[in-house]
């Protein structure tokens, strides 16, 4: 059975240091000024402090000189209470008792992991209180992320994207004996695939261009160049062809157009696909 010997200590601070000697062996601090610790030294002042916030409690060794420093002047009550323990003269620790508090700031919680979330909610309903807020943050749209604007407006591109019947540009051409546009493009577009083919009218070395144009016909690039011969006639002649697709759609910009070139020497084909919205 422990025996328990129970004294209060209230003082007024005034930012001066106090100290005295006790029997006790466990002290807790009950009260202090608001934004006031105390810094504890045991034994001796040229011992590390120890500091103290009110709901703390520190068991030490009885018999024991304890110096006290507030941290400041700032007006109030310093209550301790101070008593011994007899179950256990020795031991030392310290234990932080929970007061009533305020918090505010942003919490951030980690829910991906780990599992279970390292929160505690109480059973029963979580109440939230959207009225005291100045804007419902349920009924707005969002204009910014990360406090940019380009990505939020760019959304659309991402549906459109995944719903290409809303962007989708295709051009195709067949039994060409020289060139054809298969698409003028009447916004940036995103070219996603393309294919040629070639079937040789002659026995002789032949080529056939996809090519990227601008409005006045330059030549910007060629998506796709076939060279062939056709070293056989007749019923053996056969159809050649290519295709490519891009994982990182090739663009052109308004007005640029895709041409098919082959010549009068054989026939040709093409194809042409792509959207004219991108991530």
């Amino acid at each position: 059975m422990s025996t328990y010997n129970y004294n209060t200590l209230t003082r007024a601070n005034d930012g001066n240091a106090f100290d005295f000697t006790t029997n006790s062996s466990v002290l807790y601090v009950d009260e202090l000024p608001t934004g006031v610790t105390l810094q504890l030294r045991i034994d001796s002042q040229g011992n590390p402090p120890i500091t103290l916030r009110p709901k703390t409690q520190l068991r030490f060794k009885q018999n024991d000189r304890l110096f006290f420093t507030p941290s400041s002047a700032t007006a109030g009550t310093i209550r301790i209470f101070l008593f011994l323990d007899e179950s256990n003269l020795l031991e030392f620790d310290q234990s932080q008792y929970s007061s009533e508090s305020t918090i505010t700031g942003t919490v951030d919680v980690n829910v991906v992991s780990p599992n279970p979330l390292p929160v505690s909610l109480p059973a029963g309903n979580l109440d939230v209180n959207i009225a005291a807020t100045a804007v419902d943050p349920f009924n707005q749209n969002i204009t910014q992320i990360g406090g940019s604007t380009a990505d939020a407006t760019s959304m659309g591109n991402v549906f459109n994207v995944n719903n290409p019947d809303n962007t989708a540009v295709k051009g195709w051409g067949y039994l060409n004996t020289g060139s054809t546009t298969l698409i003028t493009a009447t916004a940036d577009t995103y070219i996603t695939a393309v294919s040629i083919s070639a079937y040789g009218l002659t026995q002789a070395d032949q080529a056939v261009f996809l090519q990227h144009q601008n409005a006045a016909s330059a030549i910007i690039t060629s998506l796709l160049v076939f060279v062939y011969n056709s070293a056989t006639s007749g019923a053996n002649r056969q159809t050649f062809g290519l295709t490519q697709q891009f994982p990182i759609p090739y663009k052109i910009v308004n007005t640029d157009k895709i041409v098919l070139v082959g010549g009068a020497s054989n026939w040709s084909g093409g194809s042409v696909q792509g959207v004219t919205a991108w991530l």
